[in-house]
């Protein structure tokens, strides 16, 4: 990974009004303080499928998404990828290690060329010593994602492959879809084996499932990119269990 060096226009590369609509972390700063963060940061840039980090490394940074997405997982002992989160522009990684301590929780690598801010402990922590309301909305985010992960976690061990994937794909809709005459297009690209990661099963069930769903005319697939054609055949396959 690339650092951009610091420079006094450095600051311009970023659109702050279009960051504090998806960032809930610079949603809760004044302009000035959102510019103070923004200079205690450096920017970084890391190419496609590349590891930012991985579970069990030593970590003392938070990593704020300006541009591109990132998938966070886990491997199992058999080299098996489990997709616990994707997250793209606005979203935070890494708060976990930057305030307590310990290792990364999992692997973080990025789906395409990204752009990140980070930000180091020993800046960031007395940036938010007096800014209480900052630190709830980063605790609020860590809650957010330790529900979504205990709902992934019981659909894995509750519902049925349709089901699941149905959800991941509802879910994947309110991130990133877009409508066209064709239908929902889910703006982001993903390979039959990476939605077999996201739902805990191997790439040739996915393939039949959606295979069974393009037959169906719930959804069409076509070199990664999915497209929701009927959303409430969508829904009904999601409540199935």
């Amino acid at each position: 990974m690339t650092s951009n060096p610091k420079h006094p226009d450095a600051t311009k590369l970023i659109d702050l009004a279009a960051l504090r609509q998806k960032s809930v972390l610079f949603a809760a700063l004044t302009d000035a303080e959102a510019w103070e963060l923004i200079g205690l940061s450096r920017q970084e840039y890391a190419s496609a499928r590349q590891d930012i980090y991985q579970v069990g490394q030593a970590g003392d940074s938070l990593h704020i998404v300006l541009e591109g997405r990132v998938k966070v997982s886990l491997l199992s002992e058999e080299g098996k990828e489990a997709i616990l989160s994707i997250l793209g522009t606005g979203e935070v990684f890494g708060e976990m290690s930057l305030f307590d301590g310990e290792p990364r929780s999992a692997t973080v690598t990025t789906m395409e060329r990204c752009q990140f801010l980070v930000l180091r402990r020993q800046a960031f922590l007395p940036f938010l010593e007096n800014r209480l309301h900052v630190m709830l909305e980063l605790i609020a985010e860590m809650s957010r994602r330790l529900r979504a992960t205990n709902t992934l976690v019981g659909n894995l061990s509750f519902l049925n492959l349709s089901a699941r994937l149905a959800r991941i794909l509802l879910n994947l809709v309110q991130q990133y879809g877009k409508v066209s005459p064709q239908g929902i297009v889910i703006g982001l690209k993903l390979s039959q084996e990476e939605l077999g990661h996201l739902v805990g099963v191997s790439r040739e069930s996915v393939n039949r499932q959606v295979r069974t769903w393009i037959d169906a005319g719930i959804i069409d697939y076509d070199h990664g990119t999915l497209i929701v054609l009927n959303s409430d055949a969508l829904f009904r396959e999601a409540l199935a269990s």
